[in-house]
């Protein structure tokens, strides 16, 4: 219990961690990006409002003898008719952008010419095909991929300003990806630390527990020998005074008693899991139906009915003797519970490697309430498991522990109308 508490405990923290960790990663991505598409939108809007001045020049480049169109080289592209001060806040407003060209569309909305200031960084395809990504857009201005871009009508001509800020992306990834390796670091660190932090908090619960544990053994075995004594002296008081009703008492609650100090001795055995290195093949088939076959004359005395479907020849890597226990708790529990005249059944399945056993019984189902509880120790629904029935609360928490130490699972399901099932899955 103690180990599955730290485990539970370490997990919860990692996870919070993980979780942080994540959180602040993609606030810092999210703001970068957002920091990028801002400049964008202002660097767009200063070039436009530039444009409107008649700052940049929208002539067409001048033409080689042969007719053939020539792009502006950077002097002519970046000085021609334009102040300083005017040069230098361009320059400014698009340095952390990487690269900008303008598009000039003709009528039909084809590319007329463009211009760049890094012409060697795109081809005429690369220009045509942005271009028709934005027309195909619909909008004025947007993003598509790593460009952005903004439409401007002037003179009866349509500019298309594109921003092309793949370098921020790139640089805005490298972060991405440092931050990420940063807080994997971190959270790895933190995790460890956490795991040591939990294990000296829990060190006190742990020795508190295993102190409980040892008292409920040694108090088990100090009980069992007055318990004998007055076994034994309430059976030589009947040979000599006969039967009588207070003996009786004596004799049934010398009994309830010794079941409990045995139940209690079993879970004190199972949390020491003295009984793990006993662990070997039998015939689990086998097993069960040593169980059954008994159990057949105490249900018919009860006026109930037993059906039972096991298979032949399947094994199991366990101890067998705590499987029979563990069938004896479920089935005594079946009929205890069952209504009058009710029906008990238990089968048995091989899923691979896995194996399971199933107890049904009819009767008042279980309270979804209390499903989650039947299983704790002295622990009984109410009024279905009340103390009318006898016991101690301690059957389903014996059974729970011995499925426990056979690394696999027990649950139950229980329906108005349907009946309750137990259901438990064993690992060979």
């Amino acid at each position: 219990m103690i180990k599955r508490l730290r485990r539970r405990m370490t997990v919860m923290v990692i996870a919070v961690l993980i979780l942080v960790s994540a959180g602040i990663v993609f606030a810092i991505h999210l703001s970068i990006e957002q920091n990028i598409a801002s400049q964008a939108k202002s660097s767009l809007a200063f070039m436009a409002e530039n444009e409107e001045n008649g700052i940049f020049d929208r002539e067409p480049p001048p033409s080689k003898p042969d007719g053939s169109e020539k792009r502006m080289n950077k002097n002519q592209r970046g000085n021609r008719g334009q102040p300083q001060e005017i040069r230098n806040g361009r320059d400014a407003a698009a340095a952390g952008l990487g690269n900008s060209y303008t598009i000039l569309l003709a009528e039909d909305g084809s590319v007329a010419s463009w211009t760049s200031e890094r012409t060697d960084l795109y081809t005429d395809e690369q220009v045509n095909a942005m271009a028709e990504s934005i027309l195909a857009d619909g909008k004025e201005s947007g993003r598509i991929g790593t460009q952005f871009y903004l439409k401007t009508l002037r003179d009866s001509q349509t500019t298309l300003l594109v921003l092309d800020a793949r370098l921020d992306f790139l640089s805005a990834s490298e972060t991405l990806r440092s931050t990420v390796i940063v807080a994997a670091s971190a959270c790895l660190l933190l995790s460890l630390l956490a795991w040591l932090l939990i294990c000296r908090m829990v060190r006190p619960v742990e020795d508190a527990f295993t102190r409980q544990k040892q008292f409920v053994s040694d108090a088990s075995h100090e009980l069992k020998t007055p318990l004998a004594v007055i076994s034994a002296n309430a059976e030589v008081l009947e040979q000599e005074i006969g039967s009588n009703e207070y003996l009786g008492y004596i004799r049934s609650e010398v009994r309830r008693t010794d079941s409990l100090v045995k139940n209690l001795l079993t879970l004190a055995r199972l949390d020491r899991g003295s009984a793990q290195t006993e662990m070997k093949p039998f015939d689990l088939s086998h097993a069960l139906l040593d169980v059954i076959l008994p159990f057949e004359s105490t249900v018919y005395e009860a006026g109930k009915a037993l059906e039972s479907d096991i298979p032949d020849g399947i094994d199991c890597c366990g101890n067998e003797e705590m499987i029979k226990q563990l069938t004896v708790i479920l089935l005594s529990n079946a009929l205890k519970y069952s209504d009058e005249k009710g029906r008990i059944r238990i089968s048995l399945a091989a899923h691979g490697k896995q194996r399971e056993i199933r107890v049904f019984n009819t009767g008042t189902p279980i309270a979804p309430k209390d499903q989650e509880r039947i299983f704790d120790r002295f622990w009984r629904a109410d009024p279905a498991h009340g103390h009318d029935t006898g016991g101690h609360g301690l059957g389903l928490a014996i059974a729970r522990s011995v499925v426990e130490a056979h690394h696999g699972k027990i649950s139950v399901d229980s329906r108005e109308g349907e009946g309750t099932t137990f259901t438990v899955l064993l690992n060979t």
